[in-house]
């Protein structure tokens, strides 16, 4: 998505040839390598819409081999457009991070009021079983959500659904236990989980952002403003999804 976006209305906006970007994602995810090879990853109309993919474990090499002190990096200002971030975006990468932003948007959009940033942490507590089961009153309904992370857990939860043991309103899945803190390509910390730190961190780094609701990114706003008109609206469809039928995994 931000490769579409990078490649149609930032290279507009910076008046550059979107043919002559070089677009890197740096991720935690080893499954995003496949993903920018993809054949109908290109939809910005410039070749792929992702040049490379490097892992965060990559990246910290390439860091580390050129002798880099992060530490004593200078702060620059973010790009504009695309550089305003929120603390809903933040938490996308801890498990139930998603579930916790789309929650904080959902009750504005229900109430014509943004909710208290932290009224739906219950989604990040663990529960007895393999997923996590909250329930909220939103604006006046019930309703009944299930957060999992790990591919084994989301089995487990998708045969409780088959079977009708559970039901729920909304669902978020990570393939990674912990989610993206716990990707693939993550630095590796021999004898140590990291997820569940790294999440903390990433819940700390919410609390300090002075904008915390993913439908008050500034950038975002202008971005739908000046180019992709609304939610849903034909340029937003073609750029921002990707149609999981024309594509099959490969099979050893």
């Amino acid at each position: 998505m931000f490769g579409a976006i990078a490649k149609s209305y930032w290279a507009e906006k910076q008046g550059i040839d979107a043919n002559k970007v070089f677009l890197v994602s740096i991720m935690p995810c080893l499954a995003k390598k496949h993903e920018c090879a993809l054949e109908n990853m290109n939809d910005a109309g410039a070749g792929q819409d992702v040049d490379v993919v490097l892992t965060t474990r990559e990246a910290e090499r390439l860091i580390r081999a050129a002798y880099i002190d992060v530490t004593k990096l200078c702060d620059e200002e973010l790009d504009d457009p695309l550089g305003d971030g929120t603390g809903a975006g933040v938490i996308f990468g801890a498990t139930g991070g998603v579930m916790e932003a789309a929650l904080r948007s959902a009750a504005y959009l229900a109430t014509g009021e943004n909710p208290a940033p932290e009224s739906f942490r219950n989604v990040r507590e663990n529960g007895s079983k393999p997923w996590r089961v909250s329930e909220f009153d939103l604006a006046g309904s019930k309703l009944r959500v299930a957060v999992a992370s790990g591919l084994g857990n989301a089995k487990a939860l998708m045969d409780a659904l088959d079977t009708g043991e559970e039901s729920f309103d909304f669902v978020e899945i990570m393939a990674c236990p912990g989610g993206c803190v716990g990707g693939g390509g993550q630095p590796i910390c021999p004898g140590k989980e990291m997820a569940a730190p790294r999440a903390d961190k990433l819940y700390q780094l919410d609390a300090a952002y002075k904008l915390r609701f993913s439908h008050e990114n500034p950038a975002v706003v202008k971005c739908y403003e000046e180019y992709l008109g609304a939610p849903l609206s034909q340029k937003a469809h073609h750029l921002l999804h990707s149609d999981h039928n024309d594509w099959s995994m490969p099979h050893a």
